[in-house]
């Protein structure tokens, strides 16, 4: 006899209009999760402003049955300006799902009050007292980056010299 599930984990997204997309029913919190995050790659292709990871439990009637696992909203990303930046609204954290950016904030778990932010194509990380902070020191990258005419089409390594040449001339 299979084993019979308990619980069923869906990831959704909402469209600007207010149109839900169902990302489908899945049964292990992992494969929602994957799921996910795969579609919120290509969230700059979309006009999304939320997406979201609930779990049912079957059986169950009414509101009781539903559990938020987590809640996302969706906005531009400081240093990549594409609408691929994912905020997590119950555990603060934030993370650009865009190709080749990955620019992310999210809370110190080892220093409370501490507020951690980086961008992994420069290795770029900084420590700040708020999340306000935080966010101004990615934008601050992400004008620097432009600035220095930085694309997609340019390499990390030719990256990291035109911004090293950026900050030299500025400093």
């Amino acid at each position: 006899m299979a084993e019979q599930i308990q619980r069923v984990f869906v990831p959704s997204a909402i469209e600007e209009g207010g149109n839900s997309l169902s990302l489908g029913c899945f049964s292990t919190e992992e494969t929602a999760w994957q799921v996910l995050r795969s579609f919120l790659k290509k969230s700059d292709q979309m006009l999304l402003v939320s997406a979201s990871v609930v779990v049912w439990d079957i059986d169950v009637i009414g509101e009781h049955g539903l559990t938020v696992l987590a809640s996302l909203e969706c906005k531009v990303c400081p240093v990549c300006t594409r609408q691929t930046f994912w905020v997590d609204l119950e555990n603060f954290s934030a993370l650009c799902h865009g190709e080749a950016c990955a620019a992310w904030v999210e809370e110190s778990t080892h220093e409370p009050g501490v507020i951690d932010c980086g961008w992994p194509a420069l290795r770029f990380l900084k420590q700040t007292k708020s999340i306000e902070e935080a966010f101004t020191e990615l934008f601050a990258l992400g004008d620097q980056i432009k600035a220095a005419g930085i694309t997609e089409t340019v390499s990390v390594k030719d990256s990291e010299e035109m911004l090293d040449e950026f900050d030299s001339t500025t400093s």
